[in-house]
């Protein structure tokens, strides 16, 4: 068995064609091309002209400015993701090699076998329901009879990808492993925090503004990502959660009224943790439900649910979101720097731990 891969890459929900965002402040001119011919790119030199008119490369130049931006931040990203990956896996790799031959195992598939197959128990009818329930849509209408094995073997198979990240951590721990490889100085796009809902000190070092959609799946599984992340850097990071209904998702809107809504009696985390939880059943009568688990004061909660500024405000928070250049959910920004997706914990730690070295 081979598990060297530290974490898999989730995407997110998406309203078009996604990417990295525009550039909020004025962008600064993009680098210049590896090789251009020089007539044609020398500040005034005409690059295109008809009759009537002339485009220089000064202006072609202003005109592409922000796509250049994002075209580096993507290329930087995505060159740091791979430098990133292959040094996890060659991390991981060593670790299990030194601890298999320290316990005098033949290999480090001995060693996982050990440490992950037999530590693994197998899935519990739960289990079994809880990942069928998820599954269902993949498998077109057929009963959980007939597929019950494959459901079995994908809650098994993360059971042991759980088991791994364990396992790993634990002989990172005990062989004093640090990561230094730098995050690259991309391109930041400024997104204010405006008055939404907020964790973590005001003066934190590293500030992280989400834009969510209650009914997207990936938001869900990002929120796990979130909760290690604020428990892990307590003190040293601001969480800031804005709103981002995509239009196909019908219950979304209502559902981030239904959590601001919390807000004025202190409990908007309880209802936003217990919506995350809950995306498949988010009715109207869902709504309430989950507002009487959590003790609200439902008259107040459903008399601000009718008040038109509530929907003013997802609004307002969908059109700061969608002039950062989001376009699908879960979107963060940590201290500018653009995350798209559900992307694993180790990608959110790297980019962290960059910006409070650089903090000192």
């Amino acid at each position: 068995m081979s598990l060297f891969v530290l974490a898999t890459v989730l995407v997110g929900c998406e309203e078009g064609a996604s990417g990295a965002p525009a550039a909020s402040v004025p962008p600064g001119p993009p680098p210049a091309p590896a090789s251009a011919p020089a007539a044609s790119t020398a500040g005034t030199a005409v690059v295109a002209s008809w009759n009537g008119g002339s485009l220089s490369f000064d202006e072609l130049t202003r005109i592409t400015a922000t796509d250049v931006q994002k075209l580096e931040a993507e290329y930087l990203t995505n060159r740091f993701d791979t430098e990133y990956d292959a040094m996890n896996d060659r991390v991981n790799e060593a670790l299990l090699e030194l601890e298999a031959k320290k316990r005098g195992l033949a290999s480090a598939d001995a060693l996982l076998a050990e440490e992950i197959d037999k530590k693994t128990a197998a899935p519990s009818e739960p289990e079994v329901q809880e990942a069928w329930q998820a599954l269902q849509r993949k498998f077109r209408g057929k009963q959980l009879e007939e597929v019950r094995g494959e459901v079995e073997r994908a809650v098994l198979q993360k059971k042991k990808m759980d088991r791994f990240k364990i396992y790993i951590d634990e002989l990172r721990t005990a062989y004093g492993v640090t990561l230094q490889l730098p995050y690259p100085d991309v391109p930041r796009f400024m997104v204010s925090p405006d008055d939404d809902p907020a964790l973590g000190p005001e003066n934190a070092p590293v500030t992280i503004i989400q834009f969510a959609d209650y009914q997207c799946s990936y938001c869900g599984v990002a929120q796990e990502t979130v909760d290690r992340v604020m428990a892990r850097y307590e003190g040293k990071v601001r969480f800031v959660f804005r709103d981002f209904p995509l239009s196909f998702h019908e219950q979304a809107t209502p559902a981030a009224i239904a959590a601001n809504c919390a807000i004025p009696q202190g409990k908007f985390w309880n209802l936003h943790g217990a919506i995350m939880k809950n995306q498949r059943a988010l009715t109207d009568a869902d709504l309430e439900r989950l507002a009487v688990d959590n003790k609200l004061d439902r008259g107040a909660w459903d008399t601000c649910r009718k008040d038109p500024a509530q929907a003013e405000e997802v609004a307002k928070d969908e059109r700061d979101g969608a002039e950062a250049g989001v376009t699908g959910t879960p979107a963060f920004f940590i201290n500018g720097i653009f995350i798209n997706g559900a992307q694993p914990y180790e990608k959110f730690q790297a980019i962290i731990d960059s910006e409070l070295m650089q903090k000192g």
